[in-house]
Protein backbone atom coordinates (compact mmCIF):
# COMPACT_ATOMS: atom_id res chain seq x y z
CA UNK A 1 0.00 0.00 0.00
CA UNK A 2 1.39 3.60 -1.18
CA UNK A 3 1.17 6.15 2.06
CA UNK A 4 2.08 9.60 3.01
CA UNK A 5 4.71 10.11 5.90
CA UNK A 6 3.93 13.47 7.57
CA UNK A 7 6.62 15.23 9.67
CA UNK A 8 5.97 18.45 11.88
CA UNK A 9 8.19 20.35 14.20
CA UNK A 10 6.36 23.58 16.17
CA UNK A 11 9.65 25.33 16.27
CA UNK A 12 12.96 24.34 15.28
CA UNK A 13 15.20 27.37 15.90
CA UNK A 14 18.25 26.11 17.32
CA UNK A 15 17.04 23.33 19.64
CA UNK A 16 18.61 20.11 19.84
CA UNK A 17 18.72 17.13 22.91
CA UNK A 18 16.68 13.95 23.37
CA UNK A 19 13.57 16.04 23.71
CA UNK A 20 13.59 17.60 20.32
CA UNK A 21 11.86 15.66 17.51
CA UNK A 22 13.82 16.51 14.90
CA UNK A 23 12.71 15.95 11.71
CA UNK A 24 15.74 13.39 10.80
CA UNK A 25 14.38 11.42 13.72
CA UNK A 26 11.02 11.47 12.67
CA UNK A 27 11.66 10.30 9.17
CA UNK A 28 13.37 7.16 10.87
CA UNK A 29 10.39 6.28 12.49
CA UNK A 30 8.22 6.71 9.26
CA UNK A 31 10.58 4.46 7.73
CA UNK A 32 10.45 2.00 10.59
CA UNK A 33 6.90 1.76 10.67
CA UNK A 34 6.37 1.70 6.89
CA UNK A 35 8.50 -1.16 7.18
CA UNK A 36 6.45 -3.07 9.83
CA UNK A 37 3.37 -2.70 7.91
CA UNK A 38 4.77 -3.06 4.28
CA UNK A 39 3.60 0.69 3.53
CA UNK A 40 5.43 1.94 0.57
CA UNK A 41 5.96 5.82 1.13
CA UNK A 42 5.78 8.01 -1.99
CA UNK A 43 6.11 11.20 -0.44
CA UNK A 44 7.33 12.72 2.87
CA UNK A 45 5.59 16.11 3.76
CA UNK A 46 7.39 18.31 6.00
CA UNK A 47 6.40 21.38 7.63
CA UNK A 48 8.86 23.11 10.16
CA UNK A 49 7.83 25.39 12.49
CA UNK A 50 4.18 24.38 11.91
CA UNK A 51 1.97 25.02 14.80
CA UNK A 52 0.05 21.59 15.46
CA UNK A 53 -3.29 24.22 16.57
CA UNK A 54 -3.23 25.26 13.08
CA UNK A 55 -5.63 23.76 10.38
CA UNK A 56 -4.85 25.74 7.48
CA UNK A 57 -1.43 24.10 7.19
CA UNK A 58 -0.44 23.71 3.54
CA UNK A 59 1.21 20.51 3.85
CA UNK A 60 -1.18 18.70 6.12
CA UNK A 61 -3.82 19.87 3.85
CA UNK A 62 -2.37 18.45 0.90
CA UNK A 63 -1.47 14.88 2.88
CA UNK A 64 -5.03 14.64 4.04
CA UNK A 65 -6.12 15.17 0.14
CA UNK A 66 -3.88 12.99 -1.03
CA UNK A 67 -5.66 10.35 0.80
CA UNK A 68 -9.43 11.80 -0.04
CA UNK A 69 -8.25 11.18 -3.36
CA UNK A 70 -6.73 7.67 -3.51
CA UNK A 71 -3.46 8.74 -3.92
CA UNK A 72 -2.52 7.16 -0.82
CA UNK A 73 -3.86 4.55 1.83
CA UNK A 74 -2.58 6.72 4.65
CA UNK A 75 -0.62 9.17 6.32
CA UNK A 76 2.37 7.67 8.98
CA UNK A 77 3.26 10.06 11.98
CA UNK A 78 5.66 9.71 14.64
CA UNK A 79 2.89 10.53 17.48
CA UNK A 80 -0.85 11.90 17.10
CA UNK A 81 0.64 15.19 18.41
CA UNK A 82 2.97 15.66 15.54
CA UNK A 83 -0.73 15.20 13.25
CA UNK A 84 -2.11 17.84 15.42
CA UNK A 85 -2.69 19.47 19.10
CA UNK A 86 -6.14 19.99 18.29
CA UNK A 87 -9.00 17.48 19.25
CA UNK A 88 -11.43 19.37 17.14
CA UNK A 89 -9.25 19.62 13.78
CA UNK A 90 -7.47 16.05 14.24
CA UNK A 91 -11.08 14.51 14.47
CA UNK A 92 -12.49 15.92 11.70
CA UNK A 93 -9.48 15.37 9.45
CA UNK A 94 -9.44 11.24 10.85
CA UNK A 95 -13.18 11.34 9.82
CA UNK A 96 -12.11 12.84 6.24
CA UNK A 97 -9.38 10.07 5.92
CA UNK A 98 -11.81 7.24 7.13
CA UNK A 99 -14.99 8.06 5.30
CA UNK A 100 -12.06 7.44 2.59
CA UNK A 101 -10.84 4.39 3.41
CA UNK A 102 -7.68 5.86 4.48
CA UNK A 103 -5.96 5.53 8.19
CA UNK A 104 -3.25 7.40 10.23
CA UNK A 105 -0.43 4.70 11.50
CA UNK A 106 1.96 6.11 14.45
CA UNK A 107 4.96 5.14 15.36
CA UNK A 108 4.75 5.47 19.06
CA UNK A 109 0.84 4.64 19.25
CA UNK A 110 -1.18 1.97 19.47
CA UNK A 111 -5.07 2.10 18.39
CA UNK A 112 -7.91 0.66 16.14
CA UNK A 113 -11.12 1.60 14.89
CA UNK A 114 -12.94 -0.11 17.99
CA UNK A 115 -14.91 2.13 19.99
CA UNK A 116 -12.55 1.88 22.70
CA UNK A 117 -9.49 2.26 20.39
CA UNK A 118 -11.45 5.78 19.11
CA UNK A 119 -11.48 6.59 22.96
CA UNK A 120 -7.58 5.90 23.32
CA UNK A 121 -7.14 8.39 20.21
CA UNK A 122 -9.07 10.98 21.93
CA UNK A 123 -7.62 11.09 25.06
CA UNK A 124 -4.06 10.95 23.07
CA UNK A 125 -5.43 13.99 21.08
CA UNK A 126 -6.71 15.74 24.47
CA UNK A 127 -2.76 15.26 26.06
CA UNK A 128 -1.53 16.91 22.73
CA UNK A 129 -3.96 19.62 22.87
CA UNK A 130 -3.21 20.03 26.75
CA UNK A 131 0.60 19.96 26.44
CA UNK A 132 -0.37 23.22 23.04
CA UNK A 133 -2.14 24.84 25.82
CA UNK A 134 0.25 24.78 28.43
CA UNK A 135 2.89 26.04 26.51
CA UNK A 136 1.18 28.54 24.95
CA UNK A 137 0.43 29.56 28.80
CA UNK A 138 4.33 29.26 29.68
CA UNK A 139 5.00 31.33 26.97
CA UNK A 140 2.97 34.07 28.10
CA UNK A 141 3.47 33.87 30.87
CA UNK A 142 7.82 33.93 29.77
CA UNK A 143 6.72 37.12 27.42
CA UNK A 144 4.85 38.63 30.22
CA UNK A 145 8.27 38.79 32.50
CA UNK A 146 10.28 40.08 30.04
CA UNK A 147 8.39 43.09 29.30
CA UNK A 148 8.53 43.72 32.70
CA UNK A 149 12.12 43.61 32.66
CA UNK A 150 12.24 46.34 29.93
CA UNK A 151 13.04 43.67 27.64
CA UNK A 152 12.18 44.43 23.50
CA UNK A 153 10.14 40.49 22.75
CA UNK A 154 9.79 40.98 18.83
CA UNK A 155 12.36 39.54 16.75
CA UNK A 156 12.52 42.66 14.60
CA UNK A 157 14.69 45.68 16.06
CA UNK A 158 12.72 48.83 15.38
CA UNK A 159 14.78 51.43 13.10
CA UNK A 160 16.06 53.95 15.11
CA UNK A 161 17.75 51.12 17.82
CA UNK A 162 20.00 48.04 18.46
CA UNK A 163 19.86 45.86 21.68
CA UNK A 164 22.42 46.03 24.31
CA UNK A 165 24.45 42.65 24.33
CA UNK A 166 24.38 42.52 27.83
CA UNK A 167 20.67 43.72 29.24
CA UNK A 168 19.34 42.72 25.92
CA UNK A 169 16.68 46.34 26.27
CA UNK A 170 16.98 48.68 23.59
CA UNK A 171 19.44 51.23 23.26
CA UNK A 172 18.98 54.38 20.00
CA UNK A 173 21.38 54.02 17.71
CA UNK A 174 23.52 57.34 17.37
CA UNK A 175 23.32 56.47 13.15
CA UNK A 176 19.90 56.15 12.32
CA UNK A 177 18.28 57.83 15.93
CA UNK A 178 18.49 61.06 14.24
CA UNK A 179 16.42 59.77 11.49
CA UNK A 180 13.50 58.29 13.25
CA UNK A 181 13.31 61.66 15.10
CA UNK A 182 13.29 63.71 11.69
CA UNK A 183 10.60 61.14 10.41
CA UNK A 184 8.41 62.18 13.20
CA UNK A 185 9.06 66.01 12.49
CA UNK A 186 8.37 66.25 8.92
CA UNK A 187 5.18 63.90 9.57
CA UNK A 188 4.06 66.72 12.66
CA UNK A 189 4.67 69.61 10.17
CA UNK A 190 1.45 67.93 7.41
CA UNK A 191 4.28 65.61 5.28
CA UNK A 192 2.14 62.39 3.51
CA UNK A 193 3.01 58.87 3.93
CA UNK A 194 4.09 58.58 0.42
CA UNK A 195 6.81 61.71 0.83
CA UNK A 196 8.05 60.12 3.98
CA UNK A 197 8.67 57.42 2.15
CA UNK A 198 10.78 58.87 0.04
CA UNK A 199 12.66 61.14 2.02
CA UNK A 200 13.63 57.93 4.25
CA UNK A 201 14.74 56.26 0.89
CA UNK A 202 16.96 59.18 0.13
CA UNK A 203 18.33 58.13 3.77
CA UNK A 204 19.16 54.58 2.64
CA UNK A 205 16.25 52.97 4.90
CA UNK A 206 13.49 52.35 1.99
CA UNK A 207 10.09 51.56 3.57
CA UNK A 208 6.74 51.64 1.88
CA UNK A 209 3.96 54.14 2.58
CA UNK A 210 2.18 51.59 5.20
CA UNK A 211 5.49 50.83 6.66
CA UNK A 212 6.39 54.17 7.55
CA UNK A 213 2.63 55.11 8.73
CA UNK A 214 3.19 51.88 11.16
CA UNK A 215 6.72 53.34 12.28
CA UNK A 216 5.27 56.33 13.23
CA UNK A 217 2.74 54.91 15.52
CA UNK A 218 4.86 52.79 17.41
CA UNK A 219 5.09 53.49 20.62
CA UNK A 220 8.51 51.62 20.89
CA UNK A 221 9.67 55.15 19.72
CA UNK A 222 8.38 56.33 23.62
CA UNK A 223 10.38 53.74 25.52
CA UNK A 224 7.56 51.18 25.71
CA UNK A 225 8.15 47.83 25.53
CA UNK A 226 4.97 45.67 24.76
CA UNK A 227 3.71 42.42 23.71
CA UNK A 228 0.10 41.20 23.91
CA UNK A 229 -1.19 42.65 27.02
CA UNK A 230 1.90 43.27 28.66
CA UNK A 231 3.17 46.41 28.91
CA UNK A 232 6.49 48.78 30.51
CA UNK A 233 6.68 52.73 29.63
CA UNK A 234 9.75 53.11 30.95
CA UNK A 235 11.54 50.12 29.14
CA UNK A 236 14.15 51.75 27.63
CA UNK A 237 15.04 55.42 26.12
CA UNK A 238 12.68 56.83 24.68
CA UNK A 239 13.75 58.61 20.86
CA UNK A 240 10.74 60.68 19.96
CA UNK A 241 9.04 62.85 22.92
CA UNK A 242 5.58 62.21 24.03
CA UNK A 243 4.29 65.65 22.59
CA UNK A 244 5.88 64.83 19.43
CA UNK A 245 4.61 61.37 19.20
CA UNK A 246 0.85 62.46 19.77
CA UNK A 247 1.37 65.20 17.42
CA UNK A 248 1.84 62.94 14.87
CA UNK A 249 -1.00 60.19 15.24
CA UNK A 250 -3.74 62.57 14.42
CA UNK A 251 -7.32 60.91 13.34
CA UNK A 252 -6.33 58.27 11.36
CA UNK A 253 -7.58 58.42 7.86
CA UNK A 254 -10.16 56.37 5.83
CA UNK A 255 -8.39 53.00 4.38
CA UNK A 256 -7.67 53.28 0.73
CA UNK A 257 -8.76 50.08 0.27
CA UNK A 258 -12.05 48.66 3.06
CA UNK A 259 -12.54 52.40 4.80
CA UNK A 260 -15.06 54.74 5.03
CA UNK A 261 -13.51 56.77 1.98
CA UNK A 262 -13.50 53.49 -0.31
CA UNK A 263 -17.31 52.86 0.17
CA UNK A 264 -18.08 56.18 -1.04
CA UNK A 265 -17.12 55.62 -4.74
CA UNK A 266 -17.02 53.24 -7.07
CA UNK A 267 -13.99 52.73 -9.20
CA UNK A 268 -11.23 51.20 -6.33
CA UNK A 269 -9.23 49.01 -8.46
CA UNK A 270 -10.14 49.72 -11.89
CA UNK A 271 -8.75 53.17 -11.93
CA UNK A 272 -4.93 52.75 -12.87
CA UNK A 273 -2.40 55.47 -13.86
CA UNK A 274 -1.16 55.47 -17.25
CA UNK A 275 2.10 55.92 -16.78
CA UNK A 276 3.11 52.75 -14.33
CA UNK A 277 0.14 51.02 -15.06
CA UNK A 278 -0.83 50.08 -11.37
CA UNK A 279 -3.98 50.93 -9.39
CA UNK A 280 -5.01 54.17 -8.10
CA UNK A 281 -5.96 54.29 -4.39
CA UNK A 282 -8.49 57.33 -2.60
CA UNK A 283 -7.06 59.87 -0.21
CA UNK A 284 -8.36 62.56 1.05
CA UNK A 285 -10.88 63.06 3.94
CA UNK A 286 -13.68 64.59 2.18
CA UNK A 287 -13.39 68.06 4.53
CA UNK A 288 -12.19 71.45 2.89
CA UNK A 289 -9.73 71.68 1.29
CA UNK A 290 -9.14 68.06 1.21
CA UNK A 291 -12.04 66.87 -1.51
CA UNK A 292 -11.31 62.59 -1.82
CA UNK A 293 -8.91 62.32 -5.25
CA UNK A 294 -8.02 58.67 -6.97
CA UNK A 295 -3.91 59.06 -6.94
CA UNK A 296 -1.16 56.88 -7.98
CA UNK A 297 1.06 55.88 -4.91
CA UNK A 298 3.90 53.85 -6.62
CA UNK A 299 7.00 55.44 -5.40
CA UNK A 300 8.75 54.42 -8.53
CA UNK A 301 5.90 55.84 -10.95
CA UNK A 302 7.49 59.15 -12.47
CA UNK A 303 4.36 60.81 -13.24
CA UNK A 304 1.65 60.10 -10.62
CA UNK A 305 -2.02 60.59 -12.28
CA UNK A 306 -4.92 61.88 -10.25
CA UNK A 307 -8.42 63.02 -10.15
CA UNK A 308 -11.24 63.75 -8.12
CA UNK A 309 -13.36 60.61 -6.87
CA UNK A 310 -16.45 62.44 -7.43
CA UNK A 311 -15.57 63.53 -10.83
CA UNK A 312 -14.03 60.57 -12.46
CA UNK A 313 -16.95 58.14 -10.88
CA UNK A 314 -19.70 60.95 -13.09
CA UNK A 315 -17.59 60.50 -15.86
CA UNK A 316 -17.30 56.43 -16.24
CA UNK A 317 -21.06 56.48 -15.06
CA UNK A 318 -22.17 58.91 -17.59
CA UNK A 319 -19.55 56.59 -20.06
CA UNK A 320 -21.97 53.78 -18.93
CA UNK A 321 -24.93 55.76 -19.93
CA UNK A 322 -24.16 56.52 -23.40
CA UNK A 323 -22.98 52.57 -24.30
CA UNK A 324 -26.06 51.11 -22.76
CA UNK A 325 -28.21 53.78 -24.10
CA UNK A 326 -31.25 53.46 -21.90
CA UNK A 327 -32.74 56.08 -23.75
CA UNK A 328 -33.55 53.01 -26.82
CA UNK A 329 -33.53 49.68 -24.98
CA UNK A 330 -33.79 47.94 -28.19
CA UNK A 331 -30.06 48.65 -28.60
CA UNK A 332 -29.88 47.00 -24.97
CA UNK A 333 -27.91 43.53 -25.21
CA UNK A 334 -29.91 41.19 -23.18
CA UNK A 335 -29.18 37.96 -21.50
CA UNK A 336 -30.27 35.01 -23.92
CA UNK A 337 -33.61 33.71 -22.11
CA UNK A 338 -34.06 36.32 -19.32
CA UNK A 339 -37.61 37.64 -18.36
CA UNK A 340 -38.36 40.63 -16.71
CA UNK A 341 -41.58 40.02 -16.23
CA UNK A 342 -40.65 37.17 -13.56
CA UNK A 343 -38.71 40.30 -11.73
CA UNK A 344 -41.80 41.98 -11.53
CA UNK A 345 -43.97 38.96 -10.31
CA UNK A 346 -41.46 38.19 -7.28
CA UNK A 347 -41.33 41.73 -6.03
CA UNK A 348 -45.02 41.75 -5.67
CA UNK A 349 -44.94 38.58 -4.43
CA UNK A 350 -42.51 39.76 -1.76
CA UNK A 351 -44.10 42.34 -1.24
CA UNK A 352 -47.67 40.68 -0.11
CA UNK A 353 -45.40 38.43 2.09
CA UNK A 354 -43.99 41.23 4.16
CA UNK A 355 -47.66 43.28 4.30
CA UNK A 356 -49.00 39.82 5.52
CA UNK A 357 -46.07 39.33 8.08
CA UNK A 358 -46.69 42.85 9.14
CA UNK A 359 -50.30 42.72 9.47
CA UNK A 360 -50.25 39.61 11.85
CA UNK A 361 -47.21 41.04 14.08
CA UNK A 362 -49.23 45.12 14.60
CA UNK A 363 -52.63 42.42 15.47
CA UNK A 364 -52.10 42.82 19.25
CA UNK A 365 -55.06 40.64 19.24
CA UNK A 366 -53.41 37.72 18.03
CA UNK A 367 -50.97 36.51 20.32
CA UNK A 368 -53.91 36.88 23.22
CA UNK A 369 -56.34 34.70 21.28
CA UNK A 370 -53.73 32.10 19.92
CA UNK A 371 -51.55 31.64 22.70
CA UNK A 372 -47.70 31.51 22.98
CA UNK A 373 -46.99 28.70 21.30
CA UNK A 374 -49.67 28.76 18.46
CA UNK A 375 -48.20 32.52 18.06
CA UNK A 376 -44.99 32.25 17.77
CA UNK A 377 -45.42 29.05 15.10
CA UNK A 378 -47.47 30.88 13.01
CA UNK A 379 -45.00 33.90 13.11
CA UNK A 380 -42.52 31.29 11.90
CA UNK A 381 -44.53 30.36 9.25
CA UNK A 382 -45.62 34.03 7.56
CA UNK A 383 -41.30 34.79 8.12
CA UNK A 384 -40.60 31.46 6.41
CA UNK A 385 -43.27 32.76 3.36
CA UNK A 386 -40.93 36.09 3.49
CA UNK A 387 -37.54 33.80 2.84
CA UNK A 388 -38.71 31.55 0.45
CA UNK A 389 -40.06 35.23 -1.55
CA UNK A 390 -36.51 36.34 -0.95
CA UNK A 391 -35.17 33.63 -2.46
CA UNK A 392 -37.38 33.79 -5.22
CA UNK A 393 -36.84 37.30 -6.20
CA UNK A 394 -33.10 37.40 -5.97
CA UNK A 395 -33.23 33.96 -8.65
CA UNK A 396 -35.73 35.85 -10.85
CA UNK A 397 -32.86 39.01 -10.72
CA UNK A 398 -30.58 36.35 -11.35
CA UNK A 399 -32.22 35.32 -14.66
CA UNK A 400 -33.43 38.51 -15.70
CA UNK A 401 -31.94 40.08 -18.47
CA UNK A 402 -30.48 43.03 -17.35
CA UNK A 403 -32.02 45.77 -18.51
CA UNK A 404 -31.21 48.92 -18.36
CA UNK A 405 -34.33 50.41 -16.18
CA UNK A 406 -34.40 46.80 -13.92
CA UNK A 407 -30.66 48.30 -13.06
CA UNK A 408 -31.38 52.09 -13.20
CA UNK A 409 -34.71 50.84 -10.63
CA UNK A 410 -31.84 48.83 -8.30
CA UNK A 411 -29.60 51.50 -8.15
CA UNK A 412 -32.06 54.21 -7.13
CA UNK A 413 -34.27 52.09 -4.66
CA UNK A 414 -32.54 48.82 -3.11
CA UNK A 415 -28.67 48.61 -4.17
CA UNK A 416 -26.18 49.89 -1.54
CA UNK A 417 -22.35 50.77 -2.74
CA UNK A 418 -21.02 47.18 -2.45
CA UNK A 419 -24.06 46.03 -4.84
CA UNK A 420 -23.44 49.18 -7.31
CA UNK A 421 -19.74 48.61 -7.59
CA UNK A 422 -20.46 45.05 -8.05
CA UNK A 423 -22.35 45.85 -10.94
CA UNK A 424 -19.88 48.76 -12.35
CA UNK A 425 -16.84 45.92 -12.09
CA UNK A 426 -18.82 43.89 -14.88
CA UNK A 427 -19.17 46.29 -17.30
CA UNK A 428 -16.07 48.14 -17.05
CA UNK A 429 -12.65 46.40 -17.34
CA UNK A 430 -10.38 49.52 -16.20
CA UNK A 431 -10.26 52.99 -16.28
CA UNK A 432 -7.05 54.54 -17.26
CA UNK A 433 -6.04 58.10 -15.92
CA UNK A 434 -2.90 60.52 -17.42
CA UNK A 435 -1.92 63.15 -15.28
CA UNK A 436 -2.01 66.33 -16.72
CA UNK A 437 -3.82 69.75 -16.74
CA UNK A 438 -6.76 69.04 -19.86
CA UNK A 439 -10.21 68.14 -18.46
CA UNK A 440 -10.55 64.58 -17.36
CA UNK A 441 -12.62 63.58 -20.15
CA UNK A 442 -9.37 64.14 -22.48
CA UNK A 443 -7.09 62.43 -20.14
CA UNK A 444 -9.19 59.67 -19.30
CA UNK A 445 -9.62 56.49 -21.00
CA UNK A 446 -12.37 53.78 -20.26
CA UNK A 447 -12.15 50.53 -21.30
CA UNK A 448 -15.80 48.08 -21.04
CA UNK A 449 -16.16 44.62 -21.15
Amino acid sequence: MRAVGYIRVSKVGGRGGDSFLSPELQREEIARVAAREGLEVVEIVEELDASGGDRMRPGWNRAIAMVESGEAAGLVVWNLSRFSRSVKDALVALERIEASGGRVWSATEQWDASPSGKMVRTILLSVAENERDRAKAGFAAATASAVERGIHIAGHIPLGYVRHSETRRLVPDPDTAPIVRRLFELRAKGWSWVRLARWAAEQGHRRSEQGVAGLVRNPVYLGQARYGAAVRDDAHEAIVPRPLWQRCQGKARPSARTGRLTQKFLLQGLAICSTCGKSMYLSGSGTRNRNPYYTCRQLSCSKHAHAPAAQLDALVLNSLDEVLNPADPAQWVAQPGGDDTKVEEAELALDEARADLDGFLSDTTLRRVLGPEKYAQAASDYVVVVNKAEAELADARERSSGSYELVGRLWNTEWGWAERKEWVERQVRQVTVAKGREPLSERCEVAFR
